[in-house]
């Protein structure tokens, strides 16, 4: 079967990465054609520590795409993340003339150039510039000022910026793997468009992605993003301490949280005293054993993405509350705990919207993969900054069928 446009993605996560191929539905969205999966390696805090490793991983999850698929791939679209990024508001003035007129498209595009020459590290590229709210003639909360009459415009504008180097580190991993890196997309900013609705994101939300070894947050209020972060915690520490508390391997314990893991000690029938993982030599596990070593640290988590978040988290603005999904929000009483400590109400949200048809996808954390394939299909995807430029929003056009032929 023909496809006018096919779409791949990798997400290159913590402790997996994860390669989809896709096309437009009829009906819309997407139908899944494919998808790979290998073990992380060489990755670490979202860059290649190991380039050699990380290319040999990257094309073993890409070669299981392309035979499912049955194409050929050349290039594909990939996720950013790690503490390398980072966040900083900026404000842009611009003279719409020398008398009042309305404004126009080049006036917002030129307002938006001034808040992307903020001074930002020597290292660092702007990767996604939000503007949150504008401002004409002093008159502020203006959502969208076009064709507004006025003679000055003003932005207030959230601006997410990371490493030249590892961006650097990651295209060359994928070159020395075979392939061509097409563009890419912040992670969290990708999970979020797969998992969250345009009503969601305008009534006020947070979307907290605790993954492997980090957990991601990012807040939306009036349809913009009004914070973003991340914590160097997840799922794999919850694994660890359950590992360590029950005296198993990481294996066991994975498996052991995956089948019967409970992070609220309040939802287990059994009341355990904890004091029998430090006195006996053999431990009988119950689920008020389990939530006893996970909740802590999953708690913690929250708490951490809390502080995180700062000045961002407005609990009154974020009517529609919080979202967690992520590998680490697979455990029962998560919603829960997340609400006790941001006081917001919870879900957890696993599997993305806007799927039709195709192959179905195996279990694991597909939201960003499917985030990342449906920025590339709108065809928005900010494509890599040249030297001391700011990265652009460009559409794709047909470049996206040079990307692959049918095997």
């Amino acid at each position: 079967m023909e496809y006018d446009q096919l779409i791949v993605v990798c997400d290159l996560g913590t402790t997996a990465f994860r390669t989809l191929v896709a096309a437009p539905a009829a009906g819309g969205g997407l139908q899944v054609l494919g998808h790979g999966v290998s073990e992380t390696a060489g990755f670490r805090d979202g860059d290649f520590v190991d380039i050699g490793s990380g290319s040999r991983a990257l094309a073993r999850a890409v070669r299981m795409a392309e035979s499912e698929a049955d194409v050929d791939i050349s290039g594909f679209y990939y996720g950013i993340s790690g503490s390398h990024l980072r966040s900083v508001w900026a404000r842009g003035r611009h003279q719409i003339g020398p008398g009042r007129r309305t404004v126009a498209d080049t006036d917002i595009d030129a307002v938006i150039e001034r808040a992307n020459s903020i001074a930002i590290p020597f290292d660092h590229a702007i990767l996604a510039t939000n503007p949150v709210a504008f401002s004409v003639d002093g008159i502020a909360g203006i959502v969208d000022p076009l064709d507004r009459q006025g003679s000055v415009l003003e932005v207030n504008a959230y601006l997410i910026t990371g490493s030249r180097s590892v961006q650097g580190s990651i295209e060359k991993t994928i070159e020395r793997a075979g392939y061509h890196a097409a563009g890419w997309r912040i992670d969290v900013l990708a999970a979020a468009q797969a998992l969250l609705s345009p009503e969601e994101q305008h009534e006020g939300v947070a979307l907290i992605d605790v993954g492997g070894h980090m957990t991601q947050w990012v807040i939306y209020r009036s349809g913009r993003i009004a914070g973003s972060g991340m914590v160097p915690w997840g799922g794999v520490h919850m694994t660890s301490d359950l590992a360590h508390g029950l005296r198993v391997g990481p294996a066991e314990a994975e498996a052991t949280k995956r089948a019967s893991g409970l992070v609220l000690r309040s939802m287990a029938r059994d009341e355990v005293d904890t004091d029998v993982l430090f006195e006996e030599d053999e431990i009988d596990v119950s689920p008020g054993l389990i939530s006893a070593i996970l909740e802590p640290r999953l708690e913690e988590i929250f708490r951490l993405v809390r502080e995180d978040m700062g000045v961002s988290f407005e609990p009154g603005l974020l009517h529609r509350g919080a979202v967690v999904t992520g590998g680490g929000a697979r455990c029962e009483g998560t919603a829960e705990l997340c609400e006790e400590v941001l006081g917001l109400p919870a879900e957890v949200r696993l599997t993305p919207g806007g799927l039709s048809g195709g192959r179905p996808l195996p279990e694991g954390q597909w939201a960003t993969a499917v985030g990342l394939a449906f920025w590339a299909l709108a065809g928005d995807e900010p494509v890599a900054p040249e030297e001391d430029e700011p990265v652009r929003g460009g559409g794709v056009g047909g470049f996206l069928r040079s990307l692959f032929r049918r095997g």
